[in-house]
């Protein structure tokens, strides 16, 4: 995902020299524990945790102990980030945190799916940036405090239903429409005039799965026609908009339970 890197490491030996990133980092320690200097202070971040690095700040790293540690890193570019966070109260500004360590099993747990998301062969930009968001905003709310948010009029409530209401069935639509494309969150936040974030939210409780997991729903049920219509798997794969067979079968079955060969030979004893 491009301002997005990713790192998987195992240090026993390895000690980075003072240094500074363009980009945020954010890492989940594995196993071990990790040592460094830090803002004038030791830190040390134990198997479990989280530890955010801001950009440009200059920090060391080593292990602690003689058995290293292991830890998955998310380097976050502000660049790339800040479409995804525009128009969010107390989110939109630059990705900076006050504190270092953190031990959430909420914010591990996203960001290890984060990682399985961002490291996932054929993972469509459109979920990877839903787990990417909702780390960014899980991190915000446990280092910053939750962005407060001002008291709704009565008379506003029916009006902010409707326009969540709308929002929805813009996305839908666009989705159908888009189907085979890669769809981007500030493409549907622009869409709707709904935070990233929120419009995630808002769509997940309406309909049940999130935009990206309705976009692939859409290309299944695009698949069965043209699979039923005897179009090979290969062909139908790129008609509706998956990267390849492979990637369809994965797909075709987390869906319909059964993979496509099944589905046509099924269709062909109807």
């Amino acid at each position: 995902m491009e301002g997005v890197e990713v790192l998987h490491a195992h240090f026993r030996v390895h000690e980075y020299t003072r240094h500074a990133h363009e980009s945020t980092t954010v890492a989940l320690v594995d196993s071990g524990a990790a040592s460094f200097v830090y803002r004038g202070e030791h830190v040390v971040a134990p198997a479990g945790s989280t530890f955010v690095i801001n950009a440009g700040a200059v920090h060391t790293g080593r292990a602690l102990t003689d058995q290293g540690y292991r830890y998955r890193v998310l380097y976050l570019d502000q660049a790339a980030l800040t479409p995804l966070l525009a128009g969010e109260p107390g989110l939109d500004g630059p990705l900076a945190f006050d504190e270092t360590i953190v031990r959430d099993g909420r914010v591990a747990g996203l960001l290890d799916r984060a990682h399985r998301v961002l490291t996932a062969t054929g993972t469509e930009p459109l979920r990877q940036q839903q787990a990417l968001l909702e780390v960014c905003h899980a991190l915000r709310e446990r280092f910053r405090g939750r962005a407060r948010a001002g008291r709704v009029a009565v008379d506003d409530v029916g009006r902010e239903v409707d326009h969540h209401h709308r929002a929805v069935a813009l996305v839908r639509d666009y989705l159908e429409a888009h189907a085979t494309d890669k769809v981007l969150l500030q493409d549907l936040a622009t869409l709707t005039g709904v935070s990233a974030y929120r419009l995630v939210r808002i769509f997940s409780g309406t309909v049940g799965m999130p935009p990206h997991a309705y976009q692939n729903q859409v290309r299944i049920r695009r698949a069965r026609r043209l699979l039923a219509l005897g179009i090979p798997a290969a062909n139908v794969a790129t008609l509706v908009g998956f990267c390849d067979q492979p990637h369809l079968i994965r797909m075709f079955k987390k869906y319909t339970g059964v993979t496509p060969a099944q589905f046509v030979a099924g269709v062909r004893c109807g």
